[in-house]
This record gives structure tokens, C-alpha cells and sequence, in this order.
């Protein structure tokens, strides 16, 4: 976790707290946009993902498709898996910053079905 400025009072608080020890904002560093999306492919096209985001699902992406989420700066855990599954397979820890947009490309194997991550800033 990295030390910002406070978007109220101007104060040194870290990126991943919930409220500023000092004037009690919420999300004292912002806010940011985190998007995941799934490439499209012809294998396993009918099969949708579903994802979670800090073990939170937040829910199932087709071939092609997107979620976009408004997530407080700092790392969070993407799971992904085929809905076929009975596990999470795949997962990845982004780190976003304050007040970007950061998009994660999910890819799955032709293989085994096993989700990748690509993420970068928009």
C-alpha cells in the first residue's frame, strides 16, 4: 500500500483506507475504475466466466463482454472460472491506482479452460 494525500483534508493516509484517521472522509484516496474483460474466442464461447473481485462475485462475463467496477485504490484479487467448474481456477492481484482506469483482459486457455490476466492502464 502506498502513502496519499487525503482528497479532503490534504493529510498523508494510505491508498487502501476505508475512511481518513483524520477528518473521516470515505475514500480519502479516490476512487478508481477497474474493468475486466474477456477475450473473445471461438473455444468454450458458450461457457460463460464468472468472476469475483475480493471474493465478492460480481458476475459472469460471455465471450467478448466487460464488468466495470468502482473500487477504492489499492490491490484486489480477481478469481475467474469457467461456470462448468467447481473451483475458482484462475487468479490474479492488480494494484490500482488512484483515479485511473485500469482494464484486465482475461483470456482462457484452449486447453484446460484456465483463465490468464493481462492487465494494463487505460
Amino acid at each position: 500500500m502506498a502513502m496519499v494525500s487525503c482528497r479532503e483534508c490534504g493529510r498523508s493516509v494510505s491508498d487502501g483506507a476505508p475512511s481518513c484517521p483524520n477528518c473521516g472522509v470515505t475514500s480519502p484516496a479516490g476512487q478508481s475504475q477497474l474493468e475486466i474483460r474477456r477475450v473473445s474466442r471461438l473455444t468454450g464461447a458458450l461457457i460463460p466466466l464468472a468472476v469475483w473481485v475480493d471474493s465478492n462475485h460480481v458476475g459472469n462475463l460471455g465471450p467478448g463482454k466487460s464488468l466495470t467496477l468502482t473500487v477504492t485504490p489499492g490491490i484486489h484479487r480477481i478469481e475467474c472460472q469457467l461456470q462448468q467448474a467447481h473451483n475458482k481456477e484462475g487468479a490474479q492481484e492488480v494494484t490500482v491506482p488512484a483515479g485511473k482506469h485500469l482494464v484486465v483482459t482475461v483470456a482462457t486457455s484452449r486447453l484446460n479452460g484456465k483463465p490468464s490476466f493481462t492487465p494494463e492502464l487505460a
